[in-house]
Parts: C-alpha cells; structure tokens; sequence
C-alpha cells in the first residue's frame, strides 16, 4: 500500500525492546517517510528514511526546534536495578519522558504514543507502578490532540542485557501460551514486536483525545 502523506515520525528509547522494533516498522512503512531517531550517542543508522539526531535528554527541545514530525514515539523506560536509585528511575522514565513529550508539543506534533506498564490506572504503593501513573497524569495535561498509553504485561524477546527472571518468565509464558486466553490476554506476556505494530498501527488512527491500550488489546493488531 503506498500513501502520498507527507508524515514524518520522531522516536527517541529506539535502542531498547520495543523501540528497535518500531523503528524497523516505521522504515518499512511508506505513510512515513522520514524518521527521526533520538540518541544520547551516535548508534551508525544508515537508511535513507533516517535522521539521527544527538540530545541531551536535560534539553531536548534545543535539539529538535527545527523539525517538523507529525507522530511522536517514547519508548524510554528502565528498571531501578539498572538506574541504581529510584531517584534515577524516576529521572528516566518520568522527566525524561516529560521532556520529550513537551519538547514535541512545542515544534507542533500533537500526536504521541508511549508505553507505560500494565496496571497503572491508579495510584499505587508500588513505586515503579507509581511512576508509571503519574507519567501519563503529567501526560494528559499537556492536552494534546492524540495521546495514546500502551500498557503491555511482561514484555518477551531478546534484549541486549540478559534479565534472569525476564528469562525465566518467557520460557513460562511460551509453554503455557495456549492457556491466556479470555480475561486472562491483559496478563499473558506479549512480544516487544507485538508492541511495537500495535504503536505504530495506533497512532496512525485518528482518533482524538486520551486513550489508553492494556496489554490484551494490543494483541489485536
């Protein structure tokens, strides 16, 4: 299928799980026909879709004033264990995820998606959860045209870090797959792939306003 929209997209955490697959979808997709990738280090992209842009993460918006991206991909996220404190789990997926957020409002995107965590509707006492809520709160007030929060379960596939009970996890969840099915899909664990067509496949939808996709519905697409 070939679209003769002129739309160009922006990432930024397209180095982990989910975001290397979005990236490959989004060169493979001819509604977009420009993809600016976010990195605090040169990665060596070579596509001709691709535009790498250096940033950093403090001050983004100085980086990408003079872009013009029509949908907006945040695939950031770490764990406590591999940002050593909670304060810089919190830096990275909150304020990090904040500022990329605001910084494409300001250059005109009205059109973000970005995953959070299954189970974070609410409050939590639970601070990873607790974060992950607060992010799409802040999120929301920016009111813009199109906001989309995926909420993926236990995300399976290979990451360049090894994460035992992650390992564990997947074996588990491969084995008993046939099993999740009904009510059960919101917590059945799912392929950072999976995320990443539903991402790409939901933003390109018009429909405005705040929405927000648990696990099992990304499924669908």
């Amino acid at each position: 299928m070939s679209y003769n929209n002129m739309n160009e997209a922006i990432i930024v955490g397209g180095t982990g799980l989910v975001g290397r697959h979005v990236i490959k979808i989004l060169l493979e997709d001819n509604f977009f026909n420009k993809v600016y990738i976010l990195n605090r280090r040169s990665i060596g992209y070579s596509h001709p879709k691709i535009q790498e842009i250096i940033i950093d993460f403090e001050d983004i918006s100085s980086s990408i004033q003079n872009l013009l991206p029509t949908h907006a991909f945040c695939c950031l996220g770490t764990t406590i264990k591999k940002a050593g404190s909670q304060e810089a789990f919190r830096k990275v997926d909150y304020q990090y995820v904040l500022n990329f957020a605001k910084a494409v409002k300001n250059i005109g995107c009205q059109n973000l998606s970005v995953i959070t965590a299954l189970g974070t509707n609410k409050p939590s006492r639970i601070f990873y959860n607790q974060v992950k809520y607060e992010i799409a709160e802040a999120l929301k007030d920016l009111q813009l045209r199109q906001l989309n929060i995926l909420q993926p379960s236990l995300l399976l596939g290979e990451r360049e870090e090894a994460r035992l009970g992650e390992e564990v996890s997947q074996k588990f969840f491969s084995l008993t797959k046939k099993l999740w099915v009904g009510p059960l899909k919101n917590v059945a664990g799912i392929t950072g792939k999976q995320v990443a067509k539903a991402m790409v496949e939901i933003s390109k939808e018009n429909h405005p306003g705040f929405h927000t996709f648990p696990s099992g519905n990304l499924q669908t697409y």
